[in-house]
């Protein structure tokens, strides 16, 4: 009967091994996929970030004259939008001229 025992306690450990070479296969090989999905996410990174270095900002300032221009026209009762319209700056220019951001 010894014999027979020996044989099941080292068959169970056969395969006990077996399974855990298995499942350690698998996660090494779910963790490549990973790898290579976190490389590609970079390489887009990169690529959207280089994508957006082609936008130029806008390349004129606004000048003291301008902002003083904008002020005096709404000293005239002038609307933000009115404002815009003759300046040729945005609404939000006008805005940031008006609450105080160029002084």
């Amino acid at each position: 009967m010894a014999v027979f025992k020996m044989k099941q306690d080292d068959e169970w450990k056969r395969n006990y091994i077996l399974e855990f070479n298995d499942m350690r296969d698998n996660y090494e090989y779910k963790l490549q996929l990973k790898d290579v999905e976190i490389e590609r996410l970079k390489s887009e990174i990169l690529r959207l970030r280089d994508s957006k270095n082609t936008l130029k900002p806008r390349d004129k300032q606004i000048s003291d004259r301008d902002i003083q221009l904008i002020k005096d026209l709404r000293v005239c009762k002038l609307s933000y939008s009115e404002i815009s319209k003759r300046t040729k700056w945005s609404k939000a220019t006008v805005s940031r001229v008006l609450n105080g951001l160029y002084d």
